[in-house]
């Protein structure tokens, strides 16, 4: 019997480990897997400033405008649906290689009341975390129970690829959009104005386990030695307030969000407050009622980088000469370049 026991056991860690190793050529080469397995595995560069979050941070905030514009090197690695209990495992990723001086967190999905975010967007950031002591602890707190298996086995999720695999998924380049440094803007002018901004001294809760992350993110800043800055990127907040699984009044959430924030002596940066500051135009610089295009992302970033090198230490390493060619380069090609030049094309 424990013979048997033992050659099932053994069996069943093989079929494990083979179908991990076909996971990375049947999940979806899109480019959020890119910019992780460079920005978490494969990139030597230095990292000053690690941009984290959402969408809103994703197509908010451009490396290549903090790089070109005040010579900060960052890494954006936001992507769309990441709850804030996701960008904590995510963040705690990141440290295990790099230290940035300053970590920023879009606190958008602090207002998310569901207890688990939408999968096929988890899917992004969690697919692309090597298997890891951390990625079995995020499994296991951020994915509902009947799902966990396919999370540590992502290939029982892909499986139907079978017959649409091409060249592309065994020999996937993720240096390809290294360029672009995570940052992913749209193109598109929304035409329509905030409905939703208003100034208002009412507190509204953050949801309770939302809560303990950031505090669990606070916690890591603490013993990593790095600083911590929260934002809230420009938003309507329209469809928000009327989910079914968001809080009804985020306004007033982040007025409470303030309010932590201070008590903890940590900065936060709400922008939809700072909108004529940044010289943001709502209907031109949105890509859609709660994202920036990449016209709002410039306009974003370029404030974000001044605001950076005003209050941390951050080094200008436009001063290095191997990094400054290949990052020079990058801009070249970004979106950066794209708006600065005039050539950026509307949708």
């Amino acid at each position: 019997m424990k013979k048997l026991i033992f050659k099932s056991l053994l069996f069943a860690a093989a079929l494990a480990l083979i179908l991990a190793s076909l996971t990375s050529v049947f999940v979806y080469k899109v480019d959020h897997r890119g910019k992780l397995l460079d920005g978490l595995y494969e990139s030597e560069d230095p990292f000053d400033v690690a941009l984290m979050g959402s969408s809103h941070m994703n197509g908010g905030v451009d490396p290549n405008v903090l790089w070109k514009q005040d010579g900060i090197t960052s890494f954006n690695y936001a992507t769309g649906g990441q709850p804030i209990d996701v960008t904590y495992y995510l963040l705690r990723e990141i440290l295990k290689k790099r230290r940035p001086s300053v970590v920023v967190v879009d606190v958008y999905y602090l207002g998310m009341t569901s207890p688990y975010g939408e999968m096929g967007l988890v899917s992004n950031v969690l697919d692309n975390m090597r298997f890891s002591p951390n990625k079995a602890e995020a499994i296991q707190n951020c994915i509902p129970p009947e799902e966990r298996l396919s999370f540590l086995l992502p290939v029982l999720k892909y499986h139907f690829r079978w017959s649409a695999l091409t060249p592309l998924d065994f020999s996937y380049d993720s240096s390809a959009i290294y360029y672009l440094k995570g940052f992913d803007g749209g193109n598109t002018r929304y035409g329509k104005q905030d409905l939703t901004y208003r100034q208002t001294e009412r507190r509204a809760a953050v949801p309770e386990r939302n809560l303990e992350y950031l505090g669990r993110i606070v916690d890591l800043a603490g013993r990593y030695g790095f600083k911590l800055l929260l934002v809230n990127m420009p938003s309507d907040y329209a469809e928000s307030d009327e989910s079914d699984d968001w809080v009804d009044d985020c306004e007033a959430m982040f007025n409470t969000v303030a309010d932590l924030a201070a008590a903890k002596n940590v900065p936060f940066l709400d922008l939809c407050d700072r909108m004529d500051e940044i010289g943001l135009d709502f209907p031109q610089d949105m890509n859609n009622s709660g994202h920036l295009n990449v016209w709002g992302a410039y306009k974003v970033s370029a404030y974000l980088g001044k605001y950076l090198k005003r209050n941390y230490s951050l080094p200008d390493r436009r001063g290095d000469a191997g990094l400054a060619a290949r990052w020079n380069k990058d801009y070249s090609h970004s979106f950066a370049a794209a708006v600065e030049n005039g050539t950026a094309e509307q949708e």
